[in-house]
């Protein structure tokens, strides 16, 4: 089947309740999909850790979903240029469900990394085109405010699905009906909203070279943001119980950074609205220092009861960096590089999911535990030095 060629049609084109349902259909799905995430990762490690699979085995069939999505956000743009719009997104999500429904079939290692590549497939298809559907959908004078609203819907998906799985348990095969079925109601919304899915002129991703350099400090802060939500994620647990505050309160530490990644993307969002967009730099830098600014005063506060308002604003500083970034990439690419521009901070987002928890894991075995801080603080302030030596 042929792409679609005509142009997609602008947000300010819309009318008001064309553009409402299409947000509320994309929010929907990313909901839903966010959530299968949530719930399908530390499902998957914790039944391969019950039949006795080591920590480095587990990391390697997590890392095969992770380098799937990889690959795939570089190859999405022509894969919709072929498909349609539409037809891409549909299949992610087919491939999506088909992958986790075989995951108790397939019930092997090796199966599950076959699987899982095939799972960040269908995940890097859904993830790409709805985030340019979203950028489509979004006009000029609330993009900040839509991207904020989309941001913390994940964000509370993710929050959720740890909960939901601790309801379920992770034996038998409840778990896994459970993430199928919700994997393909992130469809729903898809088939409720066909008729409003753009169209996009989407051009071969021959030119991801000339993107990066037209908007490094845009990519860069992508980067960031996917360097210190997955170390974050991952090692600050490790580090609280190190510095001897506990691994059960290192864990209700964590969740209010990922409260703060909650409550204050629609309040950067509309920040980001204020002036325009034209100050969008200025604000990644505001938000790593925050960042940076948390690393350091960690330490200090971890014993007061000012560490609880402290990581509320660190995650939803770090977390903000994907926010405003991602305002940024609807507002400063046309619509015929719009799909590959989407695809390109999806990648370096990813990218940085992947290398950020091995160095900051390798400086904390380097200097325990402090390594977790000093690897982090130096994560932002290099991303200062891009941001403050670049001027786009």
């Amino acid at each position: 089947m042929s792409g679609e060629s005509v142009t997609a049609l602008p947000a300010q084109l819309l009318r008001p309740g064309e553009r409402r349902v299409s947000l509320i259909a994309i929010l929907a799905s990313a909901f839903a999909s966010t959530l299968t995430f949530a719930m399908s990762t530390p499902l998957l490690s914790v039944r391969l850790a019950a039949e006795g699979h080591s920590g480095s085995t587990i990391g390697f069939n997590t890392a095969i979903e992770a380098a799937a999505i990889l690959f795939f956000t570089l190859a999405t743009p022509t894969l919709a240029r072929r498909l349609g719009v539409a037809n891409a997104l549909y299949l992610g999500v087919a491939i999506m469900t088909a992958a986790i429904a075989l995951l108790p079939v397939w019930n092997s290692l090796e199966g599950w990394f076959v699987l899982r590549f095939v799972m960040g497939a269908g995940i890097a298809i859904h993830w790409v085109i709805g985030e340019v559907w979203l950028n489509t959908v979004a006009d000029h004078a609330t993009r900040g405010r839509v991207v904020g609203l989309y941001v913390t819907t994940m964000s509370a998906a993710y929050c959720l699905g740890f909960p939901v799985l601790m309801i379920t348990g992770t034996e038998g095969l409840l778990p896994f009906y459970l993430i199928t079925g919700t994997v393909a109601a992130s469809a729903l919304p898809l088939i409720f909203a066909r008729r409003l899915i753009p169209s996009l002129p989407v051009e071969p991703a021959a030119h991801y070279g000339a993107l990066l350099r037209r908007q490094p400090t845009l990519m860069a802060a992508a980067v960031l943001n996917g360097v210190l939500i997955n170390s974050v994620l991952a090692f600050f647990p490790v580090f609280a119980d190190r510095m001897s505050v506990g691994e059960r309160a290192g864990f209700g530490m964590l969740f209010a950074v990922a409260l703060g990644n909650v409550l204050l993307q629609l309040p950067i969002g509309v920040l980001a609205d204020r002036n325009d967009g034209r100050d969008g730099r200025k604000l990644l830098i505001l938000l790593a220092t925050l960042s940076a600014g948390g690393f350091l005063l960690l330490p200090l506060a971890l014993s007061s009861l000012a560490v609880w308002p402290l990581l509320t604003i660190w995650g939803g500083s770090f977390g903000g960096l994907y926010t405003v970034g991602l305002a940024m990439v609807g507002r400063r690419f046309g619509s015929g590089d719009l799909a590959a521009a989407n695809a390109l901070f999806a990648f370096t987002y990813e990218t940085g999911t992947l290398v950020g928890p091995i160095l900051v894991g390798t400086s904390l075995d380097l200097w325990n535990p402090y390594g977790f801080l000093a690897a982090g603080g130096s994560a932002c302030l290099l991303f200062l030095l891009i941001a403050l030596t670049r001027r786009v």
